[in-house]
Formats: structure tokens, sequence, C-alpha cells
């Protein structure tokens, strides 16, 4: 049984729960950012939150729109691979989404959409990768689609981001209160935790995200002790010794034994 009391912000659940709380979603909002934003409402705010976390292929965690932007805020934990080819499904959600109501193409929103990682997507070390579209032959040239992408890492290493966004990903990642929108944000998860209407929900959302983990894990587990066995038939002693530290090659051998798509 899942310990009511052990479900942080990094739970998808309760991460939707608190984001659809318009003033602190805001205030997350400017904090990563580093900008004032206008009023922001939610679209299909309506939608349960366990169909939002169950049925991830086809939800966005949290979207909302100001006055000339729409933004998507993502928090992942692992459980989906891919992100970058996600990250392109979100962005046809968006459009799609605001074409809907009658905008002509040139009248499209700004978008922005965030992802909020638990992990390193990039094995850069940052804790803050922004994309936009620019042109290959010469980066001064933007392609001015309005789009941007923003990958966020609560476990970077460098020194490249403000003090008050290392305190949001801090207490994303572990709980750390270190000012005011982390003191708000854990008063949230507190008054989450003891309302009744969402105990069983965030229970049984963390339950499965376990399960989900623990499968992965073992999945993993299985596809490499199927790789050891064919490089020892192989009698590729070296190559599985490398593979052992360097996780590139170890990719690479698997796409070679038809394992795993490239």
């Amino acid at each position: 049984m899942v310990d009511i009391n052990s479900i942080t912000l990094k739970n998808n659940a309760m991460f939707n729960i608190v984001m659809k709380r318009p003033e602190l979603c805001k205030k997350c909002l400017e904090r990563i950012l580093n900008k004032k934003i206008s009023e922001i409402n939610y679209i299909d705010s309506e939608v349960s939150v366990d169909e939002d976390v169950i049925l991830k292929s086809i939800r966005l965690d949290i979207y909302c729109e100001s006055e000339d932007t729409a933004y998507d805020i993502e928090l992942q934990n692992g459980i989906f691979e891919d992100l970058p080819r996600r990250c392109r499904y979100y962005q046809d959600m968006i459009d799609i989404e605001l074409l809907e109501k009658g905008q002509d193409y040139s009248e499209l929103k700004n978008s922005i959409i965030i992802f909020i990682c638990t992990f390193d997507e990039f094995d850069g070390g940052r804790h803050l990768y922004t994309f936009e579209n620019r042109c290959l032959q010469d980066a001064n040239i933007s392609l001015g689609d309005h789009t941007t992408k923003i990958f966020l890492n609560t476990k970077g290493t460098m020194d490249d981001i403000p003090k008050p966004l290392k305190n949001f990903l801090e207490y994303i990642d572990n709980g750390t209160v270190n000012d005011d929108l982390t003191q708000d944000l854990d008063d949230a998860v507190r008054e989450v935790r003891k309302d009744k209407r969402w105990r069983n929900k965030l229970m049984t959302v963390e339950e499965y995200a376990n399960a989900t983990a623990k499968q992965a894990a073992k999945n993993a587990t299985e596809l490499i002790n199927k790789l050891n066995q064919k490089l020892l038939e192989d009698n590729r002693d070296e190559d599985l010794k490398r593979s052992f530290s360097d996780s590139d090659f170890q990719h690479q051998l698997m796409v070679e034994y038809g394992l795993i798509d490239e």
C-alpha cells in the first residue's frame, strides 16, 4: 500500500491537481520563463485527473492560454521514451486546438511546450534546454513560427539558471522548500493529500506509476540478458566487456542484433 504522505509533486496526478490552481500555475510559468505573463485560462478543464494520467497518449498535462500564448506543461518521470517526438505530437495537438477556434494560420498564438523532467533527456548536465526552429546554414535566421520547446532537468549539474528556478526544480525533485513559491506549492500538496476527493485517485496513479517503472526495469534487464547471451554465443568477449560500461555501444549492439529498433 502506498503511503499518501509519500506522494509529492513528482506524482503526475498530484502535479495535475496542483497546477489546476491558476495563481500557482501562473507563478510557476513566470518562474520558468523568467518574465511576467498575463492572466491564464485553462482549456478543457473538466477532464478528470485520472484520464489525464492513465490515458496519457491522448491528453496534454496542463494546457492553458494567456492573451498571446498557449502553454503546455508536461511532467516527465521517465515512463515515456523519445520525448522530442512526443513534443512534436503535442505541438500538433496545440495547433489543432487553436485552429478549431476558427483562427487563421496567421493568427496562431505563440506556443510554449515545457517538459519538467526528473532526468537529463540530453545528458548535457544542464538544468535548462530551450529549442526554437532556426536555419542550419545561418543560426541567426529564425523560422519565425513562434514555437518554443523547453526541457527542464531537475538533475542538472551546471550553474546555468537563476536561483529561483533552481529552487523550483529542487522542490520538484526532492521536496525542499527554499522560497515563497516552493512553500505555496508544498502547502497545496499537503492540502491535496488531506482531501478525500483525491486520495484514492492519487494512490491509484502512484501504484500504476510504480508498477510501470518495475515493468520497464524488468524489460530492460531481459533485453540486456538476451544481448549478453548472443555476444557469448558469437565469442564477442571484448564487445561484451565494453557493453558493460558503454551504454551507447550497448544500444548499438542491441540494434545490430534486432533486439530493439534504431
